[in-house]
């Protein structure tokens, strides 16, 4: 009831036929797997070597028709066993299979986006909760490769290859030649910052530094460099980008209060701006403790001539309230959504802004 043939190497095919049910054709599986682990080749010197066997399995005709995509399809399941436990036997999973074609096409992707930069950036205007004037813009990450939407998926990627270089070099050059262009179509103000989200625990070299500087003199005293609590900082490399920058260092702390807040972050990096994160900011209206987190936030911020942000102000009630509780800056749907060209701020929220500073 089986054909056995040697593929090449210590690589065999096997093709069980002739059973009437699957269960009875696991239980010969099951018999092979036992005497393999039973099994030992005998050495010059006399010693036993135990003998493993890694496999996969592939049935016809639920998983395939033709015998090359059965040989596929069992040969991914046996490296399945190959690259984890090894010494047995696995069925093939249709559902894992797409998994780790999508996350090999995603790798393929991510290698093509760094070498293509194949990046583009949405802006989002940064407004004065003082007067309601664009004061700056956070420029957005959006990925080009088709599965690659997310920054998220782009930034987990980096870890897992070791390519946090790269991004953090696409980001600050593509970034900022795309925030100059707006400039030069006078399409945004000439006076107005740029925020760009940075790697806590990388800087550009000397080289790349240079280079940065030389193409956007201008721009280069203009930046703002967002860090976010959840990376891991690097303290050595957050000097380095501080020293480099020379007065024009200056750093936000983003995403604050999302879950990692215990201070700390806010002494080690020293911000002239803190993010209060969206997950604060989202309800404020009605939640008293979220509240009070943020009227704890300005009044640490003020004395020490930190600027508090508002990020993710999404309706005209939150809007109110962080206004009411004295925040300096103002970002989120319900004054203007990102885009490849900045959007106006919107009427309303602009009328809002005008009538409480007035009051």
């Amino acid at each position: 009831g089986t054909v056995v043939a040697r593929l090449s190497g210590d690589e065999f095919l096997l093709l069980f036929y002739g059973y009437e049910t699957r269960e009875a054709l696991r239980a010969d599986i099951k018999k092979l797997e036992e005497n393999f682990a039973q099994s030992s080749a005998a050495l010059p010197d006399g010693k036993g070597l135990c003998i493993r066997m890694s496999g996969g399995v592939a049935w016809y005709p639920e998983d395939a028709l033709d015998l090359d995509t059965l040989k596929k399809y069992a040969d991914f399941a046996m490296y399945e066993v190959k690259h984890s436990t090894k010494g047995e036997i696995r069925e093939f999973d249709m559902e894992r299979y797409r998994a780790g074609v999508y996350a090999m096409e995603q790798r393929s992707d991510f290698e093509k986006l760094i070498r293509e930069r194949r990046v583009d950036y949405d802006f989002q205007p940064i407004v004065s909760a003082h007067d309601g004037h664009v004061v700056a813009y956070e420029a957005l990450m959006r990925p080009e490769m088709p599965t690659l939407r997310s920054p998220l998926t782009v930034m987990k990627l980096a870890r897992e290859l070791n390519r946090l270089y790269d991004i953090e070099h696409i980001t600050l050059f593509k970034a900022s030649s795309a925030f100059e262009k707006l400039k030069e179509r006078g399409l945004i103000r000439e006076d107005s910052l740029l925020f760009i989200n940075s790697i806590a625990s990388v800087s550009l070299n000397d080289t790349d530094w240079r280079d940065y500087r030389g193409r956007f003199p201008e721009l280069a005293r203009k930046l703002v460099v967002e860090i976010t609590e959840e990376e891991e900082l690097d303290t050595a490399q957050l000097e380095r980008k501080r020293t480099v920058l020379g007065a024009s260092g200056t750093f936000a702390l983003d995403d604050y209060g999302s879950g990692y807040s215990n201070g700390s972050s806010l002494l080690t990096i020293a911000p002239r701006y803190v993010k209060g994160d969206i997950s604060i900011i989202r309800s404020i209206d009605t939640n008293t403790d979220k509240q009070q987190f943020l009227t704890s936030l300005v009044d640490y911020a003020r004395p020490r001539n930190i600027l508090v942000l508002a990020e993710g102000v999404e309706t005209t009630a939150e809007l109110r309230k962080v206004l009411e509780l004295g925040v300096d800056l103002l970002q989120g749907y319900c004054l203007a959504r990102p885009a490849a060209i900045p959007p106006p701020l919107s009427k309303e929220a602009a009328d809002i802004v005008r009538r409480m500073k007035r009051c």
